[in-house]
């Protein structure tokens, strides 16, 4: 409980107090989750309130805290509502990277290593995926074998869950506790791995992270990459020390491909084998930046483009973004959506809720909540890949039937439903027969990078030319026309 004093919002006022909600709140009662109860005083409900709130719960005081002022009459009760569970992926890439010619195998099982004759090697490594929303961390042996597994979410989410809202907060005085805050997790991290492997200290210790949260980790400026035309500091291999418990130990961070293309999907590249692959595939990453590379060991070109947080744990932060996708397709199917994402009456005024088994639609104080302005961000983020991949297709001068493999990596791409990704449009018509999960390409290629693929940086680096999706010509009229939910509705634009 809490007595207010001030008059200032109560999400404001609540957060001052030490009542942070994870993942932030963006206010207007966008997204449900800062629920509180009042014990006196409660104000009117206000209308965004009805989407989240049953009317037993309207009657028993139970409010928003973005959609009223602090009272310093009113006494409250805090009872936020967590963010979905995300699922930290670690499952390796199922591809051959020492002979990727042979093409993955979309239905193989990742080999369980732990499962394999105790290696007896004393070298071993640990690898670190540094995501804008999750931490991931492997022990290696030289042989492969996963010694163990630390998985964080990045605190750092508590200063915005996309990589514009961590430059902003940088930029305003924030830098240090960014940068500390993660350290803290690396370390603890670390010393778990440490002493779990009981094999004496790794060998290396290797990160891949995007520009910014490289950036953020050791302590350089975001200034140059927080406005056009976005120059980070560095793109090489870096070392930092973090201090864990017992000791200090160094840290090298991987070099990046461009200001947004960044270490994450260079270990992609590697984890992959795109590099010593005759074949020409498609690598992209859907986070809160869609990163794509294209090509073979001849020729790379890799590009980004702003999706916002509607890939990572839904556009309003209540539901996984795989669920989201799935949701938006089961609507389209059952004409409660149509094609220009305008919800049908009743839904368009008060949202559509899901059950949590996710078998059907519910009624409203459900968890799993979309409204008319969480769909647009799907769309926008849905449009800005799908004009992404289409552009970088015609820049490198092949036709998509020409493309052997779409590699999709991360968490996102894990569990996505790809029938449901190309009902709304996700990916190109052509490709979305060849879509193939590969887990987490940023993990394994770290590791990848600690022992024999390192030699291959300059080379990668070299063949591979980032592009400008803002200064292509025809990038605006193919992202319009991709709002659509449904495939392809802006293919003539690619010419």
């Amino acid at each position: 409980m809490c007595m207010m004093s001030r008059e200032i919002s109560l999400f404001k006022f609540l957060e001052k107090q030490g009542h942070a909600l994870d993942g932030g709140c963006r206010g207007s009662g966008h997204c449900g989750r800062c629920k509180v109860k009042y014990l006196t005083k409660a104000p009117e409900p206000a209308a965004a309130e009805q989407r989240f709130l049953t009317e037993q719960e309207l009657l028993s005081g139970y409010r928003l805290a973005c959609m009223h002022p602090a009272d310093p009459e009113a006494e409250v009760a805090v009872h936020y509502v967590k963010a979905p569970g995300i699922d930290i992926v670690t499952a390796a890439p199922q591809v051959d990277v020492r002979r990727p010619e042979q093409g993955a195998d979309p239905a193989a099982k990742i080999p369980d290593k732990s499962a394999e004759p105790k290696d007896t090697s004393t070298a071993w490594y640990i690898a670190i995926d540094l995501g804008t929303t999750t931490i991931a961390m492997q022990a290696r042996t030289d042989s492969g074998r996963v010694l163990g597994e630390w998985k964080s979410m990045n605190p750092q989410r508590r200063f915005g869950n996309d990589v514009v809202s961590r430059m902003s907060a940088a930029l305003e005085g924030h830098a240090r506790e960014l940068k500390s805050c993660v350290e803290k997790v690396l370390a603890a991290g670390i010393d778990q791995l440490v002493q779990k492997a009981e094999r004496g200290e790794p060998k290396g210790i290797y990160l891949a992270g995007n520009t910014v949260m490289e950036h953020l980790l050791a302590g350089l400026s975001v200034e140059g990459l927080s406005q056009y035309p976005f120059r980070p500091v560095t793109l090489e291999e870096q070392e930092i020390s973090v201090k864990g418990l017992e000791k200090s130990r160094k840290v090298t961070l991987l070099p990046g491909l461009s200001a947004f293309v960044g270490a994450d999907l260079f270990a992609g590249v590697l984890a992959c084998g795109m590099h010593r692959s005759e074949k020409v595939s498609l690598l992209v990453d859907l986070g809160t930046n869609g990163e794509m590379v294209l090509g073979n060991r001849e020729k790379l070109m890799c590009t980004a483009t702003a999706a916002g947080p509607a890939f990572e744990g839904g556009a309003n932060g209540r539901m996984a973004g795989s669920d989201v996708i799935a949701m938006i397709a089961k609507m389209l199917e059952e004409g409660i959506l149509d094609e220009t994402g305008l919800l049908e009456e009743p839904w368009f005024d008060t949202g559509v809720a899901w059950n949590a088994d996710r078998s059907g639609f519910a009624e409203p104080g459900n968890n799993a909540y979309l409204t008319q302005e969480d769909i647009r961000a799907i769309q926008m983020a849905k449009a800005a890949v799908y004009a992404g991949i289409r552009i970088l297709i015609r820049e490198y001068g092949i036709a998509p039937t020409e493309i052997e493999h779409v590699w999709l990596a991360g968490g996102f791409g894990y569990y996505l439903d790809v029938k449901s990704a190309a009902k709304i449009g996700l990916f190109p018509e052509e490709l979305a027969d060849r879509v193939v999960s590969v887990g987490n390409s940023s993990l394994s290629g770290s590791y990848l990078y600690s022992r024999e693929e390192r030699a291959a940086s300059e080379r990668i680096r070299s063949v591979c030319t980032p592009i400008n999706l803002a200064e292509q010509e025809g990038f605006e009229d193919i992202y319009l026309w991709n709002m659509y939910l449904c495939p392809d509705t802006g293919k003539n634009f690619e010419e």
